[in-house]
């Protein structure tokens, strides 16, 4: 106890000067750590660098990771749960193509459905059926008969198709009412049991090594059916403007639009596909004919084939007939009268629309010309409140007093001096002819009025006069008809 040196507290150590900065409490003294500002090599002001002098060489960017996991250190609590992304300066062509942007983006590019296009003999070696020693007739006959099968089971799936996917879909989503498909889609559902039908007769024909025997008594048999055919393409006169206005309906382009893309479609639109079903009717001679050609005279199916080619044309005309009365009412609605005078009778009473088409007259204005059965009228579109209507140019002629000339190029006297003297003056000059209106008198027959038309080629000429020949011919004989019958009853 008595030792001095016993619990001696440390003796402070004599001050220093120095830049730390110290804490004194009762007597003791605590040193804090001083952060010490790194000094910097003055650079002599006279000397250069090689690195300064190199300009090809690139600054060395910082990685935009490194940057972001700096950042979240400095992130408050609060921003923990948001995302935090650092924006790229766009474009600005890209910042403007967002008031662009389409309602519907067009996938990928797909691998479309792709039909096999199978003969006679693919299918002897693809279902290993063992060869048989034909001749060259008998294996085209095949081919042709093969032909004629797999068309059908194709023309099937089309069917389907435009059935399912299309019209059912579109009443499901409620596009469009059921009239309005009925319109558009027509009687369709009686057809895929006709050509279903058919299928499952040429399969029964076929014998087990291949071939197929006797279909020209099956065709007989099956080809009436075919009238369900008429009132079909019919109804597409009026279908197509349909569907053609409910296309500016958004949500039913979009629809169209859609299964267009899609591989089931082949990448064809519905209108296509509708009207290839009735490009299809419209080959059963031909495909018909191509079985008789390599058919043996002394065959009995030669005789029931011809005997099928004669009632497919009969029902091909009777669908004409129906489609040509359906275009009839359609453009006869459309056509309107400038002047009272020009009410003419016998378009009221006309059933057939023969021919229609753009055509110009010797003036270069563009024409409407449609052919009745018992009235020619020359038009001029017009659209109205965005209705397109034609209105009559001049008087309607009447085919019991129209005349038509075939003009050659020293008969052509074109309206304008310029055209004259133009390169394409000589080449219209051989595509022109005249109509002209005839105007019975007891003494002779005066010409009222003339038009000269120029068609689009030689080949539309002289299918535009072969059909008023036809039309001026088929009213002279019913007029002569009707005189007959006068004559005989005045008689008795």
């Amino acid at each position: 106890m008595g030792d001095e040196n016993t619990f001696r507290l440390p003796e402070p150590a004599p001050s220093r000067s120095s830049r730390r900065h110290s804490i004194g409490i009762s007597g003791f003294e605590f040193e804090l750590p001083t952060f010490r500002r790194k000094k910097r090599k003055l650079a002599d002001e006279d000397s250069l660098s090689v690195q300064s002098l190199d300009v090809s060489k690139k600054k060395r960017k910082k990685s935009l990771l490194r940057v972001s996991s700096l950042a979240n250190l400095f992130l408050s609590p609060k921003c923990e749960n948001e995302i935090c992304q650092f924006k790229v300066p766009t474009s600005p062509n890209l910042t403007s193509s967002k008031h662009n942007v389409t309602p519907y983006k067009a996938p990928k590019p797909s691998a479309g459905k792709r039909r096999l296009s199978r003969t006679w003999s693919d299918m002897m070696i693809t279902d290993g059926l063992p060869p048989k020693q034909l001749s060259h007739r008998d294996i085209k006959q095949q081919e042709a008969i093969y032909e004629l099968y797999q068309s059908e089971v194709d023309l099937i799936d089309d069917l389907y198709v435009v059935k399912k996917t299309y019209r059912e879909s579109m009443e499901k989503l409620q596009l469009m009412t059921k009239g309005e498909l009925d319109q558009i889609f027509g009687p369709i559902d009686h057809l895929i049991p006709i050509h279903e039908d058919l299928v499952n007769r040429l399969q029964n024909q076929r014998l087990p090594d291949g071939t197929t025997q006797g279909v020209g008594e099956q065709l007989v048999e099956w080809v009436p059916n075919l009238d369900e055919y008429a009132p079909f393409c019919a109804n597409q006169v009026f279908g197509k403007v349909l569907l053609d206005e409910k296309k500016n309906n958004p949500a039913v382009d979009d629809f169209l639009q859609r299964c267009q893309e899609s591989p089931f479609s082949r990448k064809l639109d519905l209108w296509t596909l509708l009207d290839g079903v009735r490009s299809r009717f419209m080959k059963y001679p031909l495909l018909i004919n191509a079985i008789q050609k390599y058919t043996q005279e002394e065959d009995d199916d030669f005789k029931c084939l011809e005997e099928a080619v004669k009632l497919s044309e009969q029902a091909i005309a009777e669908a004409d007939r129906k489609t040509g009365e359906a275009k009839c009412r359609y453009f006869r609605a459309k056509i309107t009268y400038l002047y009272d005078d020009q009410i003419c009778e016998e378009l009221e009473e006309s059933n057939t629309l023969i021919s229609n088409g753009s055509l110009k007259n010797n003036k270069g204005n563009k024409l409407q010309v449609f052919l009745f059965d018992k009235v020619l009228v020359l038009t001029r579109p017009v659209c109205q409140n965005g209705i397109q209507t034609f209105q009559i140019f001049r008087e309607p002629i009447a085919v019991s007093n129209l005349c038509v000339e075939d003009l050659h190029n020293n008969d052509v006297k074109m309206g304008s001096f310029r055209n004259a003297f133009t390169a394409s003056s000589s080449q219209n000059s051989k595509s022109a002819f005249r109509v002209s209106f005839i105007k019975h008198t007891r003494r002779n027959q005066s010409r009222a009025q003339s038009h000269t038309l120029l068609a689009s080629s030689e080949h539309d000429k002289r299918q535009w006069i072969q059909f008023m020949q036809k039309s001026i011919n088929n009213v002279t004989d019913s007029l002569i008809y009707k005189e007959d019958i006068v004559n005989k009853e005045t008689t008795c």
